[in-house]
């Protein structure tokens, strides 16, 4: 199984477990959260406008390379495009639920998806600034 392959496979999945892991951990964080009535309104607008950046950076990314002009199919290889996409929506589900019902479990669940966020957007820079300092233009 060559590398591609193995990414193919292995990035969506470790999505796919970190957001359940973080579903997870809201549940629990939020029973020692205050209520609803206490959360504090300044970290609940940071924490939305963060997620707002960093999905607007992603998608950005996305429309700029390409991937969301085209047609693509569910078994696309270049599956990792369509992970970030879906989960950038499912961000923004979440700062919408949010902003209707300010829960405990809403808000804990935006910080553990902001942590994520923040390691795609580095690993998107660091893939960004490796092609980068490697690229050689072809000699003819």
């Amino acid at each position: 199984m060559d590398v591609a392959a193995t990414l193919a496979f292995g990035i969506p999945a470790l999505v796919a477990l970190m957001v359940a892991a973080s579903l997870f951990h809201a549940s629990i964080a939020a029973r020692r959260l205050p209520p609803a009535q206490a959360l504090s309104r300044p970290r609940v607008v940071l924490v939305s406008l963060l997620h707002l950046l960093c999905a607007g950076g992603v998608y950005r990314y996305l429309i700029i390379g390409g991937w969301l002009t085209n047609h693509y199919h569910w078994d696309d290889p270049n599956d990792i495009n369509l992970v970030l996409a879906v989960f950038e929506a499912l961000c923004a589900v979440a700062v919408l639920a949010l902003a209707i019902c300010r829960k405990p479990f809403l808000f804990k669940l935006l910080i553990d998806l902001l942590i994520i966020q923040i390691i795609i957007s580095s690993c998107l820079l660091i893939l960004l600034l490796l092609f980068i300092l490697t690229w050689h233009p072809r000699m003819m």
